[in-house]
């Protein structure tokens, strides 16, 4: 786990002072959001992949439950997103995000100190969707205010980077506390908190995070903006906090009211129509996805044993390939239209599922390799006595998922942005995620069931019918590929917009 931190650092600085080069005329606040989003996105990820575990250990939800649970609220994310670009317009981007932090900060501790399910909810995960929601689209609006139009392609790369190379510390931290404390352990007694477990410790973690991008997002000035003749400074006005507030409802209302009015319009298209069907087959190759992040926990530590490092076989090793891999299918592929890549991509996510159905035994011949040293030694720091083929399994197949996933991923969201009329692409944009709250509703409960009927916790560890999680996810992902395929006529409708689809 250190070669593999020192490994993640040192891609870390490289990537960011490659990308920095062509920045250097942008004000702090750019290099500040940046930051800000590397830290935060470390924190979700610890946390995210926790939640699940903390739900089922200390909250005393069953599989089923907390894979619903941790699916809807998901789903509770993405709606209040909706709202959150009118807060930014009206209060700022800094204080919108100092108010998406202290969300996090309050959801965070709350789920450290208590246990309560009612609680956990009410003042752990509702202040965290809200956080949450915020983090996203503000700071990608702060990237844009920050930089000139030559400069925003190489600030929104290294953006994506950052947020891959966060979600992969993430990963790290997930593993390197419960390396240290065991799984399904109590790790101390506090006096407010009672008995802290260790998926709390993570959580606290997350918290302790949360409080240097507080610093962070701190340091930002309100008043400046980058043009394209330079930075540019504002005239400061002084804060009316009730006057925000009733210009945020004001404004909030204006937005439901002219966004309603819009998506009714918009929904008596039949482009529309087209559209939202050819998005709709892309849900199960994304609840493919979401499955690591539900699942694949869980899944991990109860056929390896307590500290197995699974947050590094999805959690670092996702998001490095993804930000190495992204950039150069980019390139390559500038020519190849939406529909093909999205086809290919999701066809090599999907098949990698497969190999995770494989006996471990097929993967014995590879654990004394090179490859093999490499996995168990040198990245995942196992004695030898833990060497399992499978996880070479998991890493081949993970790997292999997230090549796909950098093809097919960018070309989901450049197909809606492609697809979607002049003078609509907002209202297009802000539909297209309605297969996504259905696959995230799919999601959640596939997860539960899954774990309770083939990963059911038993004191002898053993799990003969383990490979059945993979074959559903596999059948369901398989989905996606197959169902472009029949429906290719139907896609290459909406991609040239001929007329029939208008």
């Amino acid at each position: 786990m250190v070669v593999a931190a020192a490994i993640l650092f040192a891609g870390f600085v490289a990537i960011v002072r490659s990308y920095s080069r062509g920045l250097g005329d942008s004000p702090r606040e750019l290099f500040l959001v940046l930051l800000g989003k590397f830290v935060e996105y470390s924190a979700f990820a610890a946390c995210m992949l926790s939640f699940v575990l903390f739900l089922n250990f200390d909250v005393g939800l069953s599989d089923v439950a907390a894979g619903a649970y941790v699916g809807l609220w998901m789903v509770l994310i993405s709606a209040l997103m909706v709202l959150v670009g009118a807060v930014c317009d009206v209060v700022g981007i800094k204080k919108t995000l100092l108010i998406g932090i202290f969300a996090l900060l309050i959801g965070r501790i709350a789920l450290v100190v208590t246990d309560d399910v009612w609680l956990v909810s009410l003042m752990g995960f509702v202040p965290l969707a809200l956080g949450v929601a915020i983090a996203g689209p503000v700071l990608l609006v702060a990237v844009k205010r920050f930089t000139t139009e030559a400069g925003a392609t190489l600030a929104f790369g290294l953006y994506v980077t950052l947020l891959n190379l966060g979600f992969a510390s993430g990963g790290w931290i997930f593993d390197y506390v419960r390396g240290i404390y065991g799984d399904y352990s109590i790790v101390t007694t506090l006096p407010i908190a009672g008995d802290v477990s260790v998926y709390q410790l993570v959580i606290a973690v997350g918290f302790g995070i949360s409080v240097v991008q507080l610093i962070v997002i701190s340091l930002l000035r309100d008043n400046v903006e980058m043009t394209e003749a330079g930075v540019r400074f504002l005239p400061v006005d002084k804060p009316q906090v009730l006057a925000s507030l009733g210009a945020v409802r004001t404004a909030a209302g204006s937005v439901v009211r002219e966004t309603g009015r819009l998506l009714f319009e918009v929904m008596r298209e039949r482009r529309f129509w087209w559209f939202i069907s050819a998005l709709g087959i892309t849900i199960f190759i994304r609840v493919a996805s979401i499955q690591f992040l539900l699942t694949f926990p869980t899944y991990g530590i109860r056929f390896f044993g307590d500290g197995a490092p699974v947050g590094n076989l999805y959690g670092v090793l996702n998001p490095l390939v993804i930000v190495f891999l992204t950039p150069l299918f980019a390139i390559l592929t500038v020519r190849a239209r939406s529909y093909t890549m999205l086809l290919v991509g999701s066809a090599i996510s999907a098949a990698s599922i497969w190999i995770a159905t494989l006996s471990p035994e097929t993967f014995i011949p590879l654990v004394d390799t090179g490859f093999g040293e490499l996995v168990f030694d040198r990245w995942l720091s196992l004695p030898a006595s833990e060497w399992h083929p499978f996880y070479l399994s998991l890493v081949i197949f993970i790997g292999l998922f997230s090549v796909g996933e950098a093809i097919w991923a960018p070309r989901v969201m450049q197909f809606t942005a492609e697809i979607a009329p002049p003078g609509k692409e907002g209202a297009y944009i802000a539909l297209s995620y309605l297969p996504f709250f259905l696959g995230q509703l799919l999601a959640g409960p596939l997860s539960g069931l899954l774990l309770a009927n083939y990963m059911q916790e038993n004191a002898s560890g053993n799990y003969p019918e383990h490979y059945m999680v993979w074959v559903w996810i596999g059948l369901i992902a398989a989905l996606t590929p197959l169902a472009m395929m029949i429906y290719r006529k139907m896609f290459r409708r909406v991609e040239d917009n001929l007329p029939g689809a208008a």
